[in-house]
């Protein structure tokens, strides 16, 4: 059995709250065991938690903060979860933003599977707010 809608959508509650947070421990518990990301699709891909706790370390040294924020609805069926979002880095006191989108699966416990994010760093802009 498969998680429940209202599950999943927490995990993703919590996978974009602990990243905003810059919680490194927080993020890697939305993740079960031998999960992996393609971030952005077409990167190498990482694979467990050891690469993605190494994913998470480069991405927040990127940027003085990055904020991941939710701009529609998680759609969720048959396990699997897609939603459209923001990466917000801040750098140097300005604000940018590129528009993602994520599809994520999930076990039956509701911890992330695998996550691949479709977006292209060409698309990074200002924020205008």
């Amino acid at each position: 059995m498969t998680a429940d809608a209202a599950t999943i959508r927490s995990t993703v509650e919590a996978y974009c709250a602990a990243f905003t947070a810059g919680d490194q421990q927080a993020y890697l518990d939305c993740f079960a065991d031998g999960a992996w990301i393609d971030d952005p699709v077409g990167a190498p891909r990482h694979e467990g938690k050891e690469a993605i706790a190494a994913f998470f370390s480069t991405s927040q040294s990127m940027a003085d903060s990055i904020e991941l924020r939710s701009t529609g609805p998680v759609r969720v069926a048959a396990g699997e979860a897609a939603f459209p979002m923001q990466a917000r880095p801040s750098i140097g006191g300005a604000t940018y933003v590129v528009d993602i989108i994520d599809v994520m699966t999930f076990d039956d416990a509701g911890k992330i599977t695998s996550m691949r994010a479709f977006w292209d760093p060409s698309e990074m802009r200002p924020a205008d707010d």
